[in-house]
């Protein structure tokens, strides 16, 4: 039998992140809230047709008011917008706090952030250099404990992944599909080599913009080991439709032992490389 189609959803998906569960739960609060003043305002316009409806024999009720009446309505509402923003303000902050690794996260990583909460400022970390011992887009040297850090890159019509590691002056880096592992604070350094893309994994928090020039950061800690699909929001061209990611999440040791294999795999190809090149010559 063919398969059922599948319609846009209500909500997000399930949350897999403490900062998409914050996310999630501040959409909710807002359909919720919304569903409650059309409710009220389509009861109020019943209520006001069905008393002033006209019948026979009797006149339509009329209503009147003094100057002033609409006042505590106009007062309830803006209660009511005072309390969503400054209910907006708290989950905001709630999703940019960076919460540590659990028990079953990498341990300690290289990793310094920039435009985290309590994390620091682009200045202090101007004239570092990564783990990888290249320029980097953000970083510092790690620190006990620390977020892991990971650059994303997005590009016509795909995006590259650069993980810390590595041989001094190699950066170990994937195509299409980031690896992370379980349980552990990651944290994103995402920009673009062209033109805007759209970093977003519902799953596991919310979309960023990746400007050329610009970094722009976000996080997330995976709770579950399995893979979640993302996808640009914004036209990049032509290619756009086949612009698609995908996270990951395995076990700490599953993802060290990934880095380690790609690292490998890519120094043997730059050796092959250079190989062909001398034969060349």
């Amino acid at each position: 039998m063919a398969a059922p189609a599948h319609a846009i959803s209500l909500g997000p998906p399930d949350p897999q992140s403490p900062n998409a569960e914050g996310i999630s739960s501040a959409y909710w609060v807002m359909i919720i809230v919304a569903a409650l003043i059309i409710l009220a305002v389509n009861a109020a316009l019943i209520v006001a047709v069905i008393r002033s409806r006209e019948r026979r024999g009797h006149e339509p009720r009329r209503f009147s008011a003094a100057r002033g009446a609409l006042r505590p309505v106009a007062g309830a509402l803006g209660l009511l917008a005072a309390a969503i923003f400054i209910y907006g303000v708290v989950a905001t902050a709630n999703v940019r706090e960076l919460e540590p690794s659990g028990p079953n996260g990498l341990s300690a990583t290289p990793t310094a952030q920039v435009g985290v909460k309590d994390l620091p400022s682009l200045e202090a970390l101007e004239g570092t250099e990564s783990a990888t011992g290249e320029e980097p887009i953000s970083g510092e040297e790690p620190a006990e404990a620390s977020p892991l850090e990971i650059d994303v890159i997005g590009q016509q019509w795909l995006w590259r992944f650069e993980y810390p590691g590595g041989a001094p002056g190699q950066r170990t880096f994937s195509y299409g599909e980031l690896v992370v592992p379980v349980d552990t604070a990651v944290v994103l350094n995402v920009t673009s080599t062209d033109v805007l893309h759209t970093w977003w994994v519902p799953a596991l928090g919310g979309q960023v913009q990746a400007s050329p020039g610009d970094v722009v950061q976000t996080w997330f800690k995976a709770e579950q080991e399995g893979r979640y699909a993302g996808s640009s929001t914004i036209f990049s061209g032509t290619g756009y439709p086949a612009m698609r990611s995908w996270v990951r999440v395995v076990s700490a040791s599953e993802y060290q032992a990934y880095v380690e294999r790609l690292a490998a795999d890519l120094s043997e190809a730059q050796e092959i490389v250079a190989d062909d090149q001398e034969a060349l010559e």
